[in-house]
């Protein structure tokens, strides 16, 4: 087992697939009992050789997925104490290679770092990879600043998470063969949001110097009545009186009592287009003024030429995986106009748009494809196009590959692009059966060179690839990921989603 030292005691790790692991390190303090609802403190050091062959627990969570099936992630141990990361690395030396940190995805309720091997990066393109737990749910993103001095920044706790992960890695991580300054962000869904949110947040600044957003869902609320009153509401379903006993009721409840927060609120499972409102707050970060300062894409305009070089994309139809939230199937014409009318959109033009776009498309399909504009797609152009007018790099990209599974339904699904990138496809992990059957795994060996490249030198590049032209407004150049038959087999670029802009697609591998 190999044993190393570190400015904060010694740590033995394990050694396989090719690469040394380092799991279940604290870099925070338990957050329990005075400290639940608190922003993290930061691990300070330990006595004895650090046991860190087997991952910590990840954060208290419900089953995510289902019994069985494409979307099932891992059954894991969880507990309140889960604030823990995980390395992996080809030698704990002086090595100075550039780090990977991954933030995993769930919507702000599920997921762990451990879903996320980084063996493969670590052996294949000699990287430092790094992924993390971080507090979800009430835990994690719960507005208490109402109720107690100290807590204002609970609604974004995760996110402070993350930002003392960051911290613990510039201060430790060359001990493991990484470079403390050449720090690479990257994450997809809740982890694509959070990368986004850490781009312009002012508490972050000097911790990552490259990254690369995943479908991120990033138009947020400021804290406001709404979250007020969801707290509130939450704290009677606890029994309590949010006017007399508010944050005794939330810290003497009990991780399970917490869980059966996340179960249909005030408003909750109302069709929609999946658009945050006031009306609908839920656990997920928002705008506080201070660590999240104004909306994403309005920080990183402000940032200009100063942001980081970032690539920024999602997936084709990010929709379809969600087409539950805009009401049972099938739709009719009716319905569907009614509720673009009720997110207020012109109903008619927006469905006559998409079926311009997917003529052979059901108005349910149409829905879900909407879904992709107003939940992610519309999120990540904004970004895109604030980075670039203001003078930063930046890089777009779009997975088109489309899987078989539901008839073919989810197409180019929300996360499907993980099954690649993780090489969850070929081990049978994670959500790699969201790809369907016979996935091309070239399109995987790609993608991580892509972003390895990008690491290293700051440009994304794979040898034997396309080239990789970076966005600006005028073109929206994108690169497409996807399988090398789809390019052979059709002649000219497909049209995608059509909410914000209709991207133009000149790449494919």
């Amino acid at each position: 087992m190999p044993v190393i030292d570190t400015r904060l005691g010694r740590i033995e790790g394990k050694q396989g697939d090719g690469c040394l692991a380092f799991l279940g390190i604290p870099y925070a303090q338990a957050p329990l009992g005075e400290l639940r609802f608190k922003p993290p403190r930061p691990y300070e050091s330990w006595a004895d050789t650090l046991d860190a062959t087997a991952f910590g627990a990840s954060a208290p969570q419900p089953v995510m997925g289902g019994e069985d099936g494409p979307l099932q992630m891992p059954v894991e141990p969880t507990d309140e104490d889960c604030l823990f990361l995980n390395i992996y690395t080809p030698g704990a030396d002086s090595g100075a290679r550039p780090v990977m940190f991954w933030i995993h995805g769930g919507g702000y309720v599920g997921g762990s770092g451990r879903a996320y091997n980084g063996a493969q990066l670590a052996r294949e393109h000699d990287v430092v990879v790094v992924n993390i737990n971080y507090r979800m749910g009430a835990l994690g993103f719960m507005h208490v600043g109402h109720l107690e001095d100290g807590v204002e920044s609970s609604v974004n706790n995760g996110i402070l998470d993350q930002i003392c992960a960051l911290q613990w890695t510039r201060d430790n991580i060359a001990a493991f063969g990484g470079d403390p300054q050449n720090v690479l962000i990257f994450g997809e869904s809740a982890g694509g949001t959070s990368t986004a949110m850490l781009l312009g947040c002012p508490a972050a600044d000097g911790l990552f110097h490259k990254a690369i957003v995943h479908s991120p869902h990033v138009d947020l609320l400021g804290v406001g009545d709404g979250h007020i009153a969801f707290t509130n509401r939450c704290i009677e379903r606890l029994g309590g009186d949010p006017g007399k006993n508010g944050m005794r009721t939330l810290r003497s409840a009990t991780v399970e009592q917490l869980l059966a927060l996340m179960e249909p609120d005030i408003g909750a499972g109302e069709a929609s287009l999946g658009l945050r409102t006031p009306d609908t707050v839920s656990f997920s970060p928002a705008i506080d003024g201070a660590l999240i300062p104004a909306q994403i894409a309005d920080t990183v305009r402000a940032r200009g030429a100063a942001n980081v070089p970032f690539l920024g994309g999602g997936c084709r139809h990010e929709g379809t995986l969600f087409a539950q939230i805009a009401g049972a199937p099938p739709h009719s014409e009716e319905t569907a106009i009614a509720l673009f009318e009720a997110s207020g959109f012109d109903g008619q033009r927006a469905l006559a748009a998409y079926g311009t776009v997917y003529p052979d498309a059901s108005v349910t399909q149409h829905l879900a494809y909407a879904l992709t504009d107003t939940m992610f797609r519309n999120s990540m152009v904004r970004i895109l196009d604030a980075a670039a007018e203001s003078g930063a790099t930046c890089w777009s990209w779009m997975c088109t590959y489309e899987s078989d599974l539901m008839g073919g339904f989810l197409g180019a699904t929300h996360a499907i692009e993980l099954g690649f990138l993780w090489n969850w496809i070929a081990s049978d992990q994670g959500m790699g059966g969201l790809a369907g059957s016979n996935p091309p795994l070239d399109l995987g060996i790609a993608m991580r060179h892509y972003w390895a490249n990008f690491a290293y030198t700051g440009k994304p590049f794979a040898k034997g690839e396309p080239e990789w032209p970076t966005y600006d407004v005028a073109e929206r150049s994108i690169l497409i990921l996807d399988s090398r038959e789809a390019w052979r087999e059709t002649s000219t670029a497909r049209s995608g989603s059509i909410g914000f802009l209709t991207p133009r697609r000149n790449r494919f591998l």
